[in-house]
């Protein structure tokens, strides 16, 4: 039955997606492929093929190479660094003419290499050796994903790693110390940002200091939000998404342009989908035969969670811009496929009775 509905959701979600991009189009009239709509389609269709391979092809497969996708995730990670090519915002996301961007990748690479690596050493878990080679090896990917660089990717995979902790059961003492070590260098890590990420934390507090600069994207998704009200202003109206006042209106602030048309009650369908799927993502975690199922559910769970709670945040304003995508909605490719093949995963976790019942 689970099975069942995370595929349902995920087809709402994509059709969600699609209308959602159509809606907030400029090109949307143009022919096929030129536009973001037509794209998109482009995208979802690939998407599912991906979601079919991971759905049918056993977990465990995916898991035991953990490793090969670690190196494959540091190596794409690196060479983005040298070959990366740059957007609009000045960072250096993309390969192969920005078509592929390894960071979204990376999200299930970690999540795979976690499960392998925490699955085969069971029986250290809360030791702190465990904790701190594998804060060590997540550590480097989250580095290299700053450098670009992209903050809202490099949070995912924190957050992945200190969810395969609390999985596994790490005591509370451990925890602490966690937390202390990264309140100690929370301050620190200011240095590190880029001035436009400061711009984004500071106009976060006061977004009316400059309502034409940093705070410009915050103000103008609260009033497409605000514009829109219960009931919305209606299908492709609007004025903040439809005469382009909204910035990046089809990716990071598409909730905000959703629910400028269709108003509370379209946010809360988008909101109730993806908490619906986060929720079985965890169910099926819960039910999971094996360890390696377990936690591999778990983190991918925590990790859609995470990624859609802090996206409509910043659309409300209440969290600062982070530039993390709303999945299965915003405009993209690599986003969508990575949430999808996630999905697949998941999906296939749920129909599995085991290792030792699956027929290779």
């Amino acid at each position: 039955m689970k099975s069942k509905a995370i595929v349902l959701i995920l087809i709402a979600l994509s059709l969600t997606g699609i209308l959602a991009v159509y809606s907030v189009d400029p090109s949307r009239g143009e022919g096929w492929g030129e536009s973001l709509f037509s794209r998109q389609i482009i995208w979802n269709f690939a998407g599912w093929l991906v979601f079919l391979v991971f759905s049918q092809i056993d977990y465990h497969q995916w898991i035991k190479r953990g490793w090969l996708w670690y190196f494959l995730m540091v190596l794409s990670l690196g060479a983005v660094l040298i070959l990366g090519e740059g957007d609009e915002t000045g960072s250096h996301r993309w390969l192969f003419s920005q078509s592929v961007q390894p960071s979204e990748g990376a999200k299930i690479a970690l999540a795979l290499f976690l499960a392998h690596y925490f699955s085969g050493q069971r029986e250290n878990f809360d030791f702190w050796p465990l904790l701190i080679k594998s804060g060590i090896l997540s550590f480097i990917p989250f580095m290299l994903i700053l450098k670009e660089p992209d903050l809202g990717s490099s949070l995912v995979l924190l957050v992945t790693w200190l969810g395969v902790l609390f999985v596994c059961g790490f005591s509370a003492k451990k925890w602490a110390v966690i937390g202390g070590i990264g309140g100690g260098l929370l301050p620190l890590s200011w240095f590190f940002l880029e001035d436009y990420q400061k711009d984004r934390l500071l106009s976060f507090i006061n977004p009316e200091k400059d309502p034409l600069g940093s705070g410009y994207h915050i103000l103008q998704s609260q009033i497409a939000i605000g514009a829109g009200g219960f009931t919305g202003q209606g299908w492709l109206s609007g004025t903040q998404s439809q005469l382009y006042f909204l910035p990046a209106r089809h990716t990071d602030f598409i909730f905000a342009s959703w629910c400028e048309q269709l108003g509370f009650l379209g946010g809360m369908l988008i909101i109730g989908l993806l908490g619906a799927l986060s929720y079985l993502f965890l169910v099926v975690a819960a039910r999971s035969p094996d360890l390696e199922g377990k936690i591999l559910a778990s983190i991918l769970g925590i990790s859609l969670l995470f990624q859609w709670t802090v996206n409509i945040g910043v659309n409300l304003g209440i969290m600062p811009v982070t530039g993390i995508a709303l999945p299965f909605v915003s405009y993209g490719g690599s986003s969508l496929i990575v949430n999808l093949a996630s999905a697949g995963i998941v999906y296939n976790i749920s129909k599995s009775e085991g290792w030792e019942n699956w027929k290779l």
